[in-house]
């Protein structure tokens, strides 16, 4: 009977050890990839979006203007086993008067949460202009969640 208690007690004791453990949240710090304007002629729909593998990766720089081209820091770099993209991408608009800026990236215990903002600043041009954030982060199989920050 000694032995079963002493067995019960380090099962009891176990389990409540594991109960205990809780996953705390992490910050992610990305590495930039790319954040400016597009010109509107990349036919680039509005998206907060995660990429995942190099063949959505070059549609996405197929279709770029070699200026915006050339302000992306990593372009045929992105070893796509080890990392993800993400990216918000905003609306086109007739003149450059929104930012859209990642600001924080938070993996918690079962997903992502991707904080953005999107930063209104007057403008008087009247060039089409539709701005981008893109990262680089660790590669996860939790669910992204996308939060606009008022």
């Amino acid at each position: 009977t000694i032995i079963l208690s002493v067995i019960l007690i380090v099962t009891l004791s176990c389990s409540m050890n594991n109960e205990e453990k809780s996953f705390t949240p992490q910050n992610v710090v990305p590495a930039l990839i790319g954040k400016g304007i597009f010109s509107g002629n990349e036919n680039i729909s509005a998206q907060n979006t995660v990429i995942y593998d190099i063949a959505v990766w070059n549609d996405i720089l197929n279709s770029l203007d070699q200026g915006t081209f050339q302000e992306l820091t990593e372009t045929t770099g992105v070893d796509f086993n080890t990392f993800q993209l993400i990216a918000v991408i905003d609306t086109l608009y007739p003149s450059p008067t929104y930012e859209v800026k990642i600001t924080t990236i938070t993996e918690n215990e079962n997903n992502i949460v991707v904080n953005y903002e999107k930063i209104f600043t007057p403008s008087a041009s009247s060039v089409y202009a539709q701005s981008f954030h893109i990262v680089k982060m660790p590669k996860s199989i939790k669910p992204v969640t996308f939060v606009l920050l008022q």
